[in-house]
């Protein structure tokens, strides 16, 4: 490798580390990586109640986390005029972009687990 590809290949990196660590600190958050596996697990719009249960947390983080998601384009929202209120939730094509990555994460945490046993 050259040093003009040397340079350039440290100016692509230094410049996209910050978008990886913005990624990183969203994705670190509490239940976050829990969410996008769940709503990933069900390619259908899921309800609020239903992303709580699966999730198994507080009504307080899932609202917080999916109005983060949402803020980050990997979630859409969708709410409807009814009595009562009803509000579904939906992953957005760059957070199923995201989902090969996030797989191999489970993968790999599911084979550590399996070998420490």
């Amino acid at each position: 490798m050259s040093k003009e590809q040397a340079l350039r290949m440290q100016t692509m990196c230094e410049s996209a580390r910050g978008n990886v660590e913005a990624l990183l600190v969203l994705l670190s958050k509490s239940k976050m990586l829990n969410i996008l596996y769940t709503m990933n697990c069900n390619p259908e719009p899921m309800r609020f109640s239903a992303i709580k249960k699966q999730v198994g947390s507080s009504s307080t983080t899932v609202a917080r986390r999916l109005r983060e998601l949402e803020e980050h384009g990997l979630v859409r929202r969708q709410a409807y005029a009814t009595v009562p209120a009803t509000v579904e939730y939906t992953l957005t094509a760059e957070a199923v972009l995201l989902q090969p990555s996030l797989e191999s994460l489970f993968d790999w945490v599911l084979n550590q687990a399996d070998n420490a046993v």
